[in-house]
């Protein structure tokens, strides 16, 4: 192989991967590639476009109004981040930068950074008066819906809004969601409770629901967006998406499910663990203990 492809390095023959050139101390800044990011994101990295678009946004805030960036500057960020934002916040930035940078640009950069590791915290108990307020006060009846699901399923945001028709066995009222396919995510087997399908009757025989890729519930992020910020308003109880999430663990840990069955639910799982339980026999079983929990929000 000649000298000019490839690099010796401690006896090792070193290839520089296809398509990237070396790095150098200062990379010029191209704000026309985010898109092409984006795109390399999912493909490559297996990333969900709901995580790429994020990773995305947080690398253009920091290229924004640069011409050239060097590994310096990074530095420079991220410590400015550790002494101004969360630890989560700061592991987000890690990991969009290191997809940016180390895999889409092929740059050295990236390497070495550790992500924050959190002491364990004792979360507070979400009271079912404050989650049955909050989802009374929210004046969406589509939006209902989604915070009924996110509650008595245990799904994230993004899996409830991606819901499709196929998804859901009305009979069963279990989900098996589609939507995640990324590294760090996965969805696993779980179900939802007689007031989010009494919501969903509802939302489907009073709203002319528009069919968007065969969603359950088409509703935009703004939409989502408005009628939470309404309802915390209204209610003048601050929950996030993920706290009724994390209601759900809580309500159904109460219940004595074992913590194996609640990852399954909330897509924790590996997949060899689900795969045991992806068939009509193992669904049945699953949502005899899923029922243990009474799981209910709205009503007594």
């Amino acid at each position: 192989m000649p000298l000019h492809d490839a690099t010796i390095t401690n006896r090792k023959l070193v290839v520089p991967r296809a398509g990237l050139q070396p790095a150098t101390t200062s990379l010029p800044v191209d704000l026309n590639d985010i898109e092409d990011f984006i795109l390399f994101a999912q493909a490559k990295l297996n990333l969900t476009k709901l995580t790429a678009k994020q990773y995305s946004r947080r690398v253009k805030a920091f290229l924004v109004g640069k011409s050239s960036v060097t590994d310096r500057d990074i530095q420079v960020f991220i410590q400015q981040k550790k002494e101004s934002c969360t630890p989560n916040y700061v592991s987000n930035i890690i990991s969009s930068f290191k997809a940016y940078f180390r895999d889409y640009k092929g740059l050295t950069w990236m390497d070495g950074y550790k992500h924050h590791s959190s002491p364990l915290k004792l979360k507070p108990e979400i009271k079912k008066e404050d989650v049955r307020k909050f989802i009374e006060a929210i004046d969406d009846l589509g939006v209902k819906c989604v915070a009924l699901f996110l509650a008595s399923s245990g799904l994230r945001r993004g899996e409830v809004l991606s819901l499709k028709e196929e998804d859901v066995d009305r009979k069963l009222r279990s989900l098996i969601p589609s939507c995640n396919s990324g590294q760090t995510k996965h969805s696993g087997i779980t179900f939802y409770n007689e007031e989010a399908e009494k919501c969903l009757v509802q939302y489907e025989n009073q709203t002319e629901k528009e069919k968007e890729n065969n969603r359950l519930l088409p509703i935009r992020y703004e939409r989502f967006f408005y009628a939470w910020k309404r309802a915390k308003e209204k209610s003048e109880i601050y929950l996030k998406p993920k706290d009724l999430r994390d209601f759900f663990s809580q309500e159904i840990g109460k219940a004595f499910v074992p913590d194996r069955y609640i990852d399954i639910f909330q897509g924790r799982a590996p997949k060899n663990i689900l795969a045991k339980h992806y068939n009509p026999h193992g669904i049945k079983m699953l949502k005899e203990i899923y029922e243990k929990a009474k799981l209910k929000m709205v009503s007594n």
